[in-house]
């Protein structure tokens, strides 16, 4: 099992040729999940380092070469096959994205894909036409859609509906009902219309969805892409899915390489919001029990968090309370490979059979500083080469030694 890849068209996703790309990286992650997380955001499927040699096309002419490469055309489809040896076996989509800017060589080019949020990145909330010489007044508005019914509907304008627009992206969700509204998408306004950065920051609400876009056959000739996300009533993806098993035995198991990181909480928090000087709108938040009640405290440590765009004390409270923390925190990481097989030889864990967002339960036995048994994750990114191997990285939570 292993990776194969094609050329594609990205204004329609047909397969233009297949490409053997012999050295590449990529990473997956559902949203932000670092130490001190402080926006969500929509996570990443990036690919990058993609090195082709000239003599792995099957093009005999500089323009030919170029035509097949074309960053204003073209992209890269990339696939997990189970036999590289069958013409038949298409596999399953990973990634896709269009060929960003080319570093060419006289034995090769390199360059990095741009996922659909890169794309979109210079695709603008602005109806064709509504945009003028002179002043541009058209306002757009949503009333009563879900969250993700909001980003379907600022994916539709920003593609299918500009000539030339169009791209091979399913928007799941269009017209799906819900109890949010957005007023203010100003024509005027546009050099703050970026419609990756509205996604985003819907994102980054208050209840905000995880947010994806996943490749998939649209038929034998043609790959499209589904955009993903979770309800207003299950802002996660994927949950509904039973945990992927793993294990970490000293020595064995199906997760390699266990690592722990650590990290210390912080007692006090002191957060900043929008308003200039004097009038700057502040939060406070401690928790200080370890610190007053404990035989043998920690010091004390204190952080701050700054949301300029935030101009009402009660919600800069609400983002506080979602990022600061008093206790000590840890991540487990490891790594996964692919062609691992059971007794039977069947793939244990395929590349494409899951994705970050799921729940996992990890199996833990004789590493020095976790107690033995279960603990109940959720996978937040993987990340590899061309290799089988996956790096694996999980969420935050609270260690077990306070």
């Amino acid at each position: 099992m292993s990776w194969r890849h094609w050329i594609i068209d990205v204004r329609d996703g047909h397969l233009v040729a297949p490409i053997d790309i012999p050295s590449f990286s990529w990473d997956l992650s559902i949203s932000d999940f670092g130490f001190q997380t402080t926006d969500k955001g929509t996570g990443k499927a990036d690919e990058s380092s993609l090195t082709i040699p000239w003599s792995a096309l099957d093009a005999h002419t500089p323009s030919g070469r170029d035509s097949l490469l074309d960053s204003r055309r073209r992209g890269i489809l990339t696939c997990w096959v189970r036999d590289l040896q069958d013409p038949e076996d298409m596999g399953t989509p990973i990634m896709w994205g269009k060929i960003g800017s080319r570093e060419d060589t006289l034995l090769d080019t390199t360059f990095s894909l741009e996922s659909p949020m890169a794309i979109l990145q210079s695709r603008y909330a602005v109806r064709d036409g509504a945009f003028k010489d002179g002043t541009s007044t058209d306002t757009i508005s949503f009333d009563a859609l879900s969250f993700r019914g909001i980003c379907s509907e600022l994916g539709r304008i920003a593609t299918d509906a500009k000539q030339g627009g169009a791209l091979p992206i399913d928007w799941t969700y269009l017209g799906e009902k819900g109890i949010h509204q957005r007023t203010n998408y100003q024509a005027w306004n546009v050099q703050n219309l970026a419609v990756s950065q509205l996604i985003t920051n819907i994102a980054n609400s208050k209840g905000g969805p995880d947010v994806a876009f996943r490749p998939y056959w649209g038929d034998p000739s043609h790959a499209r892409v589904r955009f993903l996300a979770g309800s207003d009533a299950d802002v996660y993806l994927d949950m509904e899915h039973p945990p992927i098993l793993l294990s970490s035995y000293a020595g064995a198991g199906s997760l390699e390489g266990l690592t722990v990181d650590y990290q210390d909480g912080y007692q006090r928090w002191y957060a900043t919001g929008a308003g200039q000087d004097e009038s700057t709108i502040t939060a406070y938040w401690e928790q200080m029990d370890e610190i007053t009640h404990m035989q043998d405290p920690p010091i004390l440590r204190e952080a701050v968090y700054g949301d300029t765009d935030t101009d009402n004390l009660p919600l800069l409270k609400e983002h506080l309370a979602g990022v600061a923390t008093a206790g000590r925190l840890m991540q487990i990481t490891g790594s996964i490979d692919f062609n691992d097989t059971d007794a039977r030889g069947i793939p244990l864990h395929p590349c494409g059979s899951f994705w970050p967002g799921e729940r996992v339960d990890l199996d833990v036995a004789g590493f020095p500083t976790l107690p033995d048994g279960r603990y109940e994750l959720r996978l937040m990114e993987m990340s590899g080469d061309q290799t089988s191997k996956a790096s694996v990285k999980f969420d935050v939570l609270d260690a077990p030694f306070q």
